[in-house]
């Protein structure tokens, strides 16, 4: 289903490194597509897939110099959904990012997180008084960074000095804890099928993830689920081996990646787990 994307490989596919799960600047990562693409070349990695949260705004320009590079490129994404009241995070593999459904979805994606931001903002300035809304809406965010404009805020006004401590900042009924009313599972992986890729579902080991995995790759299955990323560095040895599992069991695409955001997410480095195009169904 995705072999078109690294045809032309004539290695040993028990040495080839693959990552298809990196993120850029585009959402919460620190690199350019120029860093990006940079950092996949000096890693040795041959086939990589640029898959930002809910944005496909930097996929052409990854697209563009990995090609110049001599790197095989797979387009895709990540996006949230929600399943009886836990988020999943669905990979789109292989998409067609001009596709009309595909831009929708992922635009409305942004708008709702914008909006829980804005509300989370407006929570804080009710206990600070060095924040503000209006101090907020004019914040100009260097994307640079990583992370996400409320995020960076927070950590410019000396309220935490991570991801971490800004959720901590929001009690369990504060605006922050509210789902964004992500799109269901099922709508994104159709969406996903419609715009000419494959949905695979990212990393079944998740902390935020429900607990009982089992459950959720076979809902996932009658969703319409096509792949699962079994090789993630938040699965766990259990998890892996039953993803591995399953995903033999039922003719499913097996995937794997890193994660990597750069420097904002420093646990997670690129090639992290070692991947290699042997060990996965594409």
């Amino acid at each position: 289903m995705l072999e078109k994307y690294f045809q032309g490989i004539k290695d040993d596919p028990r040495d080839v490194r693959v990552d298809l799960h990196v993120h850029s600047c585009a959402s919460d990562g620190t690199w350019s597509p120029e860093e990006l693409v940079r950092h996949v070349k000096e890693a040795g990695i041959r086939i990589f897939a640029l898959t930002d949260h809910n944005t496909i705004e930097n996929v052409s320009r990854t697209s563009a110099l990995a090609r110049a590079q001599g790197v095989f490129f797979i387009p895709g994404v990540e996006i949230d959904s929600v399943h009886e009241g836990y988020t999943y995070h669905i990979l789109g593999l292989g998409i067609d990012i001009e596709n009309s459904g595909l831009k929708s979805l992922l635009k409305n994606q942004e708008e709702r997180m914008e909006m829980r931001d804005k509300r989370a903002i407006a929570f804080l300035e009710s206990k600070y008084p060095h924040v503000s809304a209006e101090d907020y809406e004019r914040y100009e965010d260097d994307r640079s960074r990583g992370g996400w404009k409320a995020l960076n805020y927070c950590i410019d006004k000396k309220l935490c000095s991570d991801y971490r401590e800004f959720f901590a900042l929001f009690p369990d009924d504060s605006p922050l804890s509210e789902p964004p009313g992500f799109h269901p599972a099922e709508d994104v992986i159709s969406v996903i099928k419609k715009a000419g890729g494959c949905a695979v579902l990212a990393h079944p080991g998740a902390s935020f993830y429900s607990p009982d995995y089992r459950t959720v790759l076979n809902d996932m299955l009658k969703m319409g689920i096509q792949g699962v990323e079994c090789y993630h560095i938040e699965n766990g040895e259990e998890v892996t081996r039953y993803a591995l599992e399953f995903c033999n069991t039922h003719k499913l695409l097996v995937t794997g990646g890193s994660d990597c955001h750069g420097a904002f997410v420093r646990e997670r480095r690129l090639g992290n787990p070692d991947v290699r195009l042997s060990d996965l169904v594409l």
